[in-house]
């Protein structure tokens, strides 16, 4: 690889990383085509990607960058798993391959905050619920008080009209 390519391959990983919710680092090493396939399309699912990266590369895209806590991991033949949409939900994904997939190791990740994970921090955060059902929990507590409240409402005029029913039956020698 000549210098100009080494610039434009800087220059790719540093547009594709920019804006990461998060960024796993993996051996590959031992994986079949078919499984970096299967990988690749589960990930797509999760809005994640996979690439594997020259570990020299990778650290110079990621310098000056809150993804810098990948350079530990960069030794050896591996691959990022980078996401811009949900981070847990790449987690998730990343996780379920890796037990499915003995040879895919997981050595550690950062969060666009600059958090550095360990594999089992990566472990850890695809056990939260993802931005999805985070919404629909949100969503149903919100939806849950004026379900409440319009009950409570109802439930007055409601015992009343009861009341009344009761109050009927009884003067006419029904009850």
């Amino acid at each position: 690889m000549n210098r100009q390519e080494k610039s434009e391959e800087i220059g790719a990983l540093k547009k594709l990383l920019d804006g990461a919710q998060i960024a796993v680092v993996a051996d590959y090493a031992g994986l079949t085509v078919a499984s970096m396939v299967e990988l690749r399309s589960e990930l797509r699912k999760s809005q994640g990607r996979y690439r594997v990266v020259k570990n020299t590369l990778a650290i110079i895209a990621t310098q000056e960058t809150e993804l810098k806590g990948l350079h530990t991991n960069l030794k050896g033949p591996v691959g990022i798993v980078y996401t811009k949409g949900d981070a847990a939900g790449t987690a998730k994904t990343v996780t379920a391959f890796a037990k499915t997939h003995p040879e895919f190791k997981v050595r550690g990740g950062v969060l666009a905050d600059g958090t550095v994970l360990n594999a089992q921090g990566i472990e850890a955060l695809s056990n939260l619920p993802g931005k999805d059902q985070l919404r629909a929990m949100l969503l149903g507590t919100l939806m849950g008080v004026p379900t409440k409240l319009v009950g409570i409402f109802a439930a007055v005029p409601g015992g009343f009209v009861r009341l009344l029913a009761a109050r009927q039956r009884a003067l006419s020698g029904e009850a």
